[in-house]
């Protein structure tokens, strides 16, 4: 299981601060571990220092792999310094595919801890299915937010992005 760097932690007392709270579901080195176990995944695992005008310290697990179905995935994980993720970012590299989705369905859902439901799963199908039938790319990223989570879908014909954050403040 991928682990965190010993030494200094970094704190959500750091500033910058991060906006909202951390994703619902597991740390995240259960979440790498669960996408580590799906795919074969190896875990890059680093910490981040602090920077005055971007994200507080953190630490972030970054991995990539070719799969079968002719495209790569690329997961990126960044948690806090309770190792809670505060932003994942899940890549298809290749062209938009229905096993594409499906991976990137399986992906969401066991980042989430199995409780992506049905609703944001739908919506990660359609936005695939609206590609598939434009086969353009939109100049907006499309957004579903549920409260709990927002996630971003881009798709392209080279790479499709699945990203999950917490929503901003209102």
């Amino acid at each position: 299981m991928p682990t965190a760097p010993t030494g200094e932690r970094p704190t959500d007392r750091q500033a910058p601060g991060w906006h909202g709270s951390a994703l619902p579901g597991p740390k995240a080195d259960i979440v790498a571990e669960r996408l580590k176990q799906q795919w074969g995944l190896e875990f890059h695992v680093q910490q981040i220092r602090s920077v005055s005008s971007g994200l507080p310290g953190h630490v972030e697990y970054e991995a990539l792999k070719d799969l079968p179905g002719g495209y790569s995935l690329t997961a990126m994980i960044q948690a806090d310094g309770d190792s809670r993720p505060r932003n994942i970012v899940l890549a298809a590299n290749g062209a938009p595919s229905g096993a594409m989705a499906a991976t990137l369905v399986q992906a969401l859902d066991l980042s989430l801890h199995g409780h992506a439901g049905d609703e944001r799963k739908s919506w990660v199908n359609s936005q695939f299915a609206a590609y598939g039938q434009s086969a353009q790319v939109s100049p907006m990223v499309p957004r579903s937010t549920d409260g709990e989570v927002t996630t971003s879908l881009t798709v392209a014909p080279d790479r499709t992005t699945l990203q999950l954050s917490s929503p901003l403040p209102s």
